[in-house]
């Protein structure tokens, strides 16, 4: 009965062994580790960091929020901040106030800068105080200037009777 080492080596014209089992396993490795070293890569600084959203907000003690085009940001929610956006009648997007360029807990976007609390605004354009980024607030966030490449993080809004229902 052949051994191992049989199936493992094998002579090359009777002067060197050759091993058969490091091929696959160099690219087991690679395919395993390829992943891990392109993150490695990558500025980790580059995103938004998970932050339980389940947040109610009444229509009624909002009204700003019914007129399309304006926005309130929540400073208490979310990773950096909730910023929410009514688009038309029941339609309605909310976003991350962390830049996702710094994705740093400091980096808020804002749409009336200097402004604190919660802010109400109808300001399309949100900017990043740190890195001077804008997005658009329309459409997922996305950025029109500045050094950022990545939308604002979003998350999903619910609709229900004269509240919204914003989670994750």
């Amino acid at each position: 009965m052949p051994t191992f080492s049989y199936f493992c080596t094998m002579k090359i014209a009777g002067k060197h062994t050759k091993s058969l089992v490091y091929r696959p396993v160099l690219h087991l490795m690679l395919w395993l580790f390829l992943p891990v070293f392109m993150a490695c890569s990558d500025n980790q600084n580059n995103f938004v960091p998970y932050a339980k959203v389940d947040k109610y907000i009444s229509l009624v003690n909002y009204n700003n929020l019914v007129i399309p085009g304006n926005s309130m940001t929540f400073p208490s929610d979310g990773y950096s901040g909730l910023i929410v956006v009514c688009i038309s009648d029941n339609q309605y997007l909310a976003y991350d106030a962390c830049c996702p360029h710094e994705g740093l807990k400091n980096s808020i976007i804002e749409t009336n800068p200097g402004q604190s609390g919660i802010v109400s605004s109808s300001n399309p354009v949100a900017t990043c105080k740190v890195c001077g980024s804008q997005y658009i607030l329309f459409n997922g966030g996305y950025p029109v200037k500045g050094p950022s490449t990545r939308n604002l993080k979003q998350y999903q809004v619910t609709v229900i009777d004269n509240r919204l229902w914003i989670h994750n």
